[in-house]
């Protein structure tokens, strides 16, 4: 009875003629939906929104999945309200998360939680990048950065979605090449974890270092995340 659950918001949808649903992400109880009783209304005496962690309280039992809300604390807020590109740029993992669902496990909200607490303009393809990498390999898909996917050799050229990993020259064929900095980067942050990030924190990612890690994510998971299009169309560089 009357559970504390620090949660993320991730997505808010209507529920029923007065109420709202909220879908979030917890510390230790994965994906639950909370009910906002009366939060349609004009006179609702609780808002929420997405970007923003609370505390909750709710009547917690297992195997069940939706609660309502017996109150609630802000915890803070992660939306961002005077910079565009940033707030579009979080949204994707806001879908990535509620796409990995079945795939929960407690780093995920921590990893989330830190994501957002230390994101800005400046790491952002990083920390992004990073938290692709850890999506990689919860999902069991994380590229071979050790060298060719084919034969082994360390001198790479490349970087295949469809293999897997690194290609040499003996074994390219098609595939894109990329700079070696690019491929430097590519195995660190497939290396990296987030106890890590001290140590690669002053390391640039740029837009196309973020693109490299969450294309290869989409062709080997096979999930479509819209917030990306949406947001390569608006700010690619």
């Amino acid at each position: 009875m009357n559970d504390k659950v620090k949660a993320l918001v991730l997505n808010i949808i209507d529920y029923k003629e007065n109420d709202l649903l909220l879908q979030v992400i917890s510390d230790d109880k994965g994906f639950l939906s909370l009910i906002v009783k009366g939060g349609k209304k004009i006179t609702a005496k609780r808002h929420f929104s997405i970007l923003c962690a609370y505390e909750f309280i709710i009547d917690y039992k297992d195997n069940k999945t939706i609660y309502s809300i017996h109150n609630s604390k802000l915890i803070n807020s992660y939306y961002e309200d005077n910079n565009l590109k940033l707030l579009a740029f979080k949204n994707i993992f806001i879908e990535l998360c509620l796409k990995a669902k079945e795939l929960y496990d407690l780093d995920m909200y921590k990893n989330i939680i830190e994501t957002y607490e230390k994101m800005n303009e400046d790491n952002m393809y990083l920390l992004g990048s990073l938290f692709i990498s850890y999506l990689l390999n919860i999902f069991g898909i994380s590229p071979n950065v050790e060298g060719c996917v084919v034969c082994g050799n360390k001198k790479v050229i490349g970087i295949s979605n469809r293999y897997g990993g690194f290609l040499c020259s003996n074994h390219i064929n098609n595939e894109n090449t990329q700079e070696v900095d690019y491929l430097k980067k590519f195995r660190l942050i497939n290396c990296a974890k987030y106890d890590n990030y001290e140590l690669i924190k002053d390391v640039t990612y740029d837009f196309k270092d973020f693109c490299l890690i969450i294309d290869f994510f989409i062709a080997n998971s096979d999930i479509n995340i819209k917030s990306y299009k949406f947001y390569k169309e608006l700010y690619e560089e």
